[in-house]
């Protein structure tokens, strides 16, 4: 994964037990850093199932990893004591990403994406509009985005996935060479059946947000119909049939 990061620009900040923290567009000036992080996450999630194919030969169970990306300003240099100092970066916005790998966990994605991230790699990377997630210790919601994969690699899918219909999405994913089963056992492998339910999901979203939990559950339960294993889907319809959602279409997240 080290490898992979370096290769696309990023800087090795230090490792917190199994997670490695890296950032852009430091100590050296980077242009297009964001697209530069989005692609290295999507190059960490082939360079994990080449690994975990290898492994699984020797017997070794497979493994997973959340990845969580944001754009923000922050404090950068070396801080420490006189004993020991550390080349880094501080900040909110630090904390933000912390808060987004996290959330991965609630909604069974792989890779979250703040809104500053989003907009500026939106035009080579496919995206889920997930809503505006309220994250511990944070006052105000933050627009969030699930990293799917580049743009024009989807095989099966219509290139117009955003203008889908329901049938289109069925037929799509009926498409995709074994994912009629809808059976997975890593979603990233699966990305084309996600894509192929992005209209309906970000249709229940939009809903949602607008304080209509009814018409929400309606997009929701439909897109569950064609992918039942997408844990998002299912995270949200439960949200709108219980009607705990929060005002103003914020969605809570608990996971630090």
């Amino acid at each position: 994964m080290c490898s992979v990061i370096v290769a696309n620009g990023g800087t090795l900040d230090k490792f917190i037990g199994d997670c490695i923290m890296a950032i852009w567009n430091a100590p050296k000036s980077l242009p297009h850093h964001e697209r530069a992080a989005c692609q290295a996450a999507v190059h960490m999630q082939s360079a994990l199932m080449a690994l975990c194919e290898s492994w699984a030969e020797e017997g070794v169970p497979e493994i997973r990893f959340r990845i969580g990306l944001n754009t923000s300003r922050v404090m950068l240099g070396n801080y420490g004591c006189e004993f020991r100092v550390n080349y880094t970066v501080l900040g909110d916005g630090v904390n933000l990403a912390a808060r987004l790998e996290a959330a991965n966990k609630e909604f069974g994605t792989v890779v979250l994406v703040a809104e500053n991230t989003y907009h500026r790699a939106a035009d080579l990377f496919v995206f889920r509009k997930m809503g505006k997630l309220r994250v511990p210790g944070k006052a105000e919601p933050t627009a969030v985005f699930e990293l799917l994969c580049e743009q024009g690699v989807v095989s099966g899918v219509p290139e117009a996935y955003t203008t889908f219909t329901a049938d289109e999405c069925v037929q799509a994913l009926r498409a995709i060479p074994g994912a009629p089963d809808l059976l997975f056992h890593w979603q990233w492998v699966h990305k084309e059946a996600v894509v192929a339910v992005k209209s309906l999901f970000e249709k229940g979203v939009e809903r949602y947000q607008s304080g209509d939990t009814k018409a929400a559950l309606k997009w929701f339960t439909e897109a569950r119909a064609v992918l039942p294993a997408d844990k998002a889907c299912r995270v949200l319809a439960e949200l709108c049939a219980s009607s705990t959602g929060s005002p103003g279409g914020v969605i809570e997240v608990l996971t630090k």
